[in-house]
């Protein structure tokens, strides 16, 4: 089997990593620091600290470093060297701005700071990778005790933002079950919108969320008087990820284990 390449081994980069081994699969996994390390290890995946140095032609490469920033980073770090057979870049629907309407891998990106930052380390990547690369465009992962409610639990402050904003979320699991396929699809599309909807609205979410958490009844900045987002994920269904194993995102209401 291909060796995999994982760059950025956290709790979705190390998923991937593990799943590739237990596969029969030999996986390096490259970390800014070795605090993941001895729990790589135990799942069969080398770590390594630091960037890639070389690639090799054959390899599959998976590019999962948080913030679209360091994304750009690491993409530039790799440019100069052989590109690897698949590599498979971890974006964000933050791409896409405040998003509304319908919404699919070819919807304009935002215009926002953020979308912008997301749209320039999609272009580096896609320079780099060629027909090598593809993006899964990722809505918000989660898991017990990570993802939003996490984050609210920790601040005990709902951020501020249009309460009929769409929350496009999707499990660490089905994550990086759509990143595997992607790497051993024969003929992957250059680009896939990673969301399990029927995703909630920020007032649908965090009214719940402050209810679990005995918090105040949240506030809200003003609507955004369009229609809320709708994630059509008929490619990622077709090509990647057919059953989503959490399809509810009520899920994202699951606190921490004890």
């Amino acid at each position: 089997m291909t060796r995999l390449v994982v760059y950025g081994a956290g709790a979705l980069g190390g998923r991937v990593a593990r799943a590739w081994v237990e596969a029969g699969g030999v996986a390096v996994a490259h970390t800014r620091t070795d605090a993941r390390h001895e729990v790589l290890r135990a799942a069969g995946v080398e770590p390594r600290l630091g960037p890639p140095a070389i690639l090799d032609p054959a390899d599959a490469l998976l590019l999962s470093v948080p913030g679209s920033d360091q994304l750009t980073m690491a993409v530039a770090g790799l440019r100069g060297g052989p590109v690897p057979a698949r590599a498979v870049l971890i974006g964000s629907t933050g791409y896409y701005g405040v998003a509304t309407g319908p919404v699919g891998e070819h919807t304009p990106p935002g215009t926002d700071d953020r979308a912008l930052r997301c749209v320039g380390a999609e272009h580096v990547f896609r320079a780099w990778a060629g027909e090598a690369g593809v993006v899964l465009r990722c809505g918000g992962l989660y898991a017990r005790g990570r993802g939003p409610l996490a984050a609210l639990e920790e601040t005990r402050e709902v951020p501020l933002g249009p309460p009929d904003k769409t929350l496009a979320l999707i499990h660490y699991d089905d994550a990086a079950s759509a990143a595997l396929a992607a790497l051993r699809h024969p003929a992957p599309e250059p680009t896939y919108l990673a969301v399990t909807p029927p995703c909630p609205t920020r007032r649908e979410f965090y009214l719940a969320a402050c209810v679990l958490l005995d918090l105040g009844l949240p506030g809200f900045g003003p609507k955004l008087r369009k229609p809320t987002a709708d994630f059509d994920v008929a490619r990622l269904r077709a090509d990647l990820l057919p059953l989503p194993a959490h399809p509810r995102w009520q899920e994202a209401l699951l606190p921490g284990d004890a």
